[in-house]
C-alpha cells in the first residue's frame, strides 16, 4: 500500500489544481492507496470531489484513509462521492 500524506502538499486543500495534482500522482502508483490527513486543517468540498470523487468513479474501489477525526470531513468526503454516483 502506498501513502500519500496529503500534508506534503498543504495544510489547507481547497482548490481542484491541488487535488488533480495529488489524482495524478497516486494514480502513477501500482499500489492500493493509503491518503494520510496527518496535521490537515481543512478540505473543501471541491477538494474532496475532484480528489475521492473522481477517485472512487474512476477505479470503483475504496481507498484507506488514515488520521482523520473530523467527523464532518468524513461526511463531506462520503457525500461527493454520492453525488458522484448519482451523476453517472
Amino acid at each position: 500500500m502506498k501513502t500519500i500524506k496529503l500534508k506534503d502538499f498543504n495544510e489547507v486543500l481547497v482548490s481542484r489544481k491541488q487535488a488533480k495534482f495529488i489524482f495524478e500522482i497516486a494514480n502513477k502508483e501500482d499500489f492500493d492507496i493509503e491518503f494520510d490527513f496527518e496535521w490537515i486543517k481543512f478540505i473543501s468540498s471541491s477538494f474532496a470531489d475532484e480528489l475521492f470523487a473522481k477517485w472512487f468513479q474512476k477505479f470503483g474501489k475504496v481507498f484507506k484513509i488514515t488520521n482523520l477525526n473530523d467527523d464532518f470531513f468524513k461526511s463531506l468526503i462520503k457525500q461527493v462521492i454520492i453525488w458522484r454516483k448519482q451523476l453517472a
